[in-house]
């Protein structure tokens, strides 16, 4: 097995599109839309080169000071290696062999959690790449309501318990903007770099999109006509995504969206669904994540940097920057 890069244009979106919906590791951030809102650019790793693929890699690339870097783009958690079947210990040789061999650079690139087993065999032990062990949070809601809440911690069920006693109220909405609006006033500023004005544009498009395909809910809590939260979930087959979530101060003292989780869970409880949600790895939010009873689930990040000096020692200092910021 010798898998082939293709150019974004060299790819056939029926044959790729139908894949993933029929792979064991399918997610909604592999579809060929979703890559085209969220990357400038991508390519591909694929075999066979000819008719339906059997296995295929989304790579994301820019380029910077002419050389071609691969990074994880904004809105999507993980990528990786799909196939109808589990990953072959030879497809991930074969596949991670040739992506090592193209890319000198990668930013950080993210394997989907039904790879990590298989590709235990090849952390530390894959020239020139470092492996990263990261984690998400799951959550199904395959059973009742009461059940589901049993498995909050102690202080989410008192917290939950304050929200409740505040009155609030939710709305479903196809208007993401005052979402955008809480994050922007009450979140953004308080991230190490700043949130480039980009990263709204993309996830309007993301939602604009996932609206006219009738995959996301978008909830807004309120209270006397105003809203103070909000949170932005992605229905993928039996998955949902929480994107995105925002809110101002009397949302975060009101327990809004600990308001709203619950609120969604009730509402799905008994349906086959898994909840993801995507957890940034930083201990304060998983906390609040694994409050609700989520699952800890791993995945692999991978990262390489063999830049000329001093571009080298340049990404290195940003990178070690980044970590200290984010601690």
């Amino acid at each position: 097995m010798i898998p082939i890069l293709l150019n974004r244009t060299e790819i056939y979106d029926a044959a790729w599109n139908r894949l993933i919906r029929e792979s064991r590791q399918g997610i909604i951030y592999a579809h060929t839309f979703y890559l085209d809102i969220v990357c400038a650019e991508w390519k591909a790793l694929v075999w066979p080169a000819q008719g339906d693929y059997e296995v295929i890699m989304p790579i994301p690339v820019r380029r910077k000071l002419g050389v071609e870097i691969v990074y994880q783009p904004v809105f999507c958690q993980y990528l990786g290696i799909f196939c109808r079947g589990p990953v072959s210990l030879h497809a991930m040789e074969a596949f991670l062999a040739q992506f090592n061999s193209h890319y000198k650079y990668i930013s950080a690139y993210h394997f989907n959690p039904e790879s990590f087993q298989v590709l235990m065999s090849f952390a530390g032990k894959t020239p020139l790449m470092h492996f990263e062990k990261q984690e998400t949070h799951w959550l199904g809601t395959d059973r009742d309501y009461a059940e589901i809440a049993a498995g909050f911690s102690k202080d989410r069920r008192v917290n939950l318990k304050r929200s409740l006693k505040l009155g609030w109220q939710f709305s479903v909405s196809k208007n993401i903007h005052p979402l955008i609006f809480l994050f922007v006033n009450n979140t953004a500023g308080k991230i190490p770099g700043g949130v480039h004005h980009s990263s709204y544009d993309v996830l309007e498009a993301i939602f604009t999109k996932l609206t006219s395909l009738q995959c996301c809910d978008l909830w807004y809590a309120h209270k006397n006509g105003v809203i103070h939260a909000g949170i932005l979930m992605v229905r993928d087959g039996d998955k949902a995504i929480f994107l995105f979530n925002a809110a101002d101060e009397i949302g975060r003292k009101g327990n809004a969206r600990t308001f709203l989780l619950d609120s969604y869970m009730k509402l799905n409880a008994g349906k086959r669904l898994t909840i993801d949600f995507e957890s940034p790895q930083k201990a304060s939010v998983v906390s609040f994540y694994k409050s609700f009873g989520g699952e800890a689930v791993a995945f692999w990040k991978v990262s390489k940097n063999l830049l000329p000096f001093p571009f080298r020692q340049i990404q290195n200092w940003r990178k070690r920057r980044s970590s200290l910021n984010t601690n």
